[in-house]
């Protein structure tokens, strides 16, 4: 007696991956992309106004742009090989508006662990030095939570999320360690 698929299980096209290794083709195809993403990323960090560059500008406007043709040709045998296997990638699921209020989030996070009370853990944060770094937080903290309400405001987001609530106790914490700190 032949032994009988189950039915979620499909039919295998002749020349056609099995699912394991379907998974592992987009997988790759993205991994990939995301290299080239890399690559641009690195190809237009001229134009960047990032106080902190990482590349060193070593190539022509003529030499990126060729690099840019390859990155296309690249990015076209990528969809054509997923094709092959009648693949498509999957449509973006991500709004561009979550990313940058989390990335936002990111960054409050890295200036709060500038507040003295934690940037102790690197030694003893002398006296004088006390009060100009609660400032640069407070206006550091200002400055983000500014950037996130106007981006909520003018994508009409929630204002009772979990990123707005935080918002004022915090900065009154900084505001009120820094105004400690100036009594001590």
């Amino acid at each position: 007696m032949p032994e009988l698929q189950p039915e979620t299980e499909r039919t295998r096209q002749p020349g056609e991956l099995n699912e394991a290794q379907r998974r592992r083709l987009i997988i790759t195809c993205k991994y990939i992309d995301n290299l080239l993403c890399d690559m641009e990323h690195a190809l237009h960090s001229p134009e960047s106004e990032s106080p902190f560059p990482h590349y060193v500008v070593d190539i022509t406007s003529a030499q990126a742009s060729v690099i840019e043709d390859h990155i296309r040709r690249l990015r076209t045998q990528l969809l054509l090989t997923l094709d092959w296997q009648h693949m498509t990638p999957e449509p973006p699921d991500i709004p561009v508006s979550r990313s940058v209020l989390t990335d936002l989030g990111f960054v409050d996070i890295a200036v709060e662990e500038l507040m003295p009370r934690h940037i102790r853990g690197c030694g003893a944060v002398p006296e004088d030095a006390v009060n100009g770094l609660n400032e640069v937080v407070l206006k550091l903290r200002l400055l983000v939570h500014s950037i996130m309400h106007s981006i909520r405001e003018e994508l009409g987001l929630d204002q009772e999320s979990r990123f707005s609530e935080r918002e004022g106790s915090d900065i009154r914490y900084v505001h009120q360690e820094g105004i400690r700190s100036r009594g001590r």
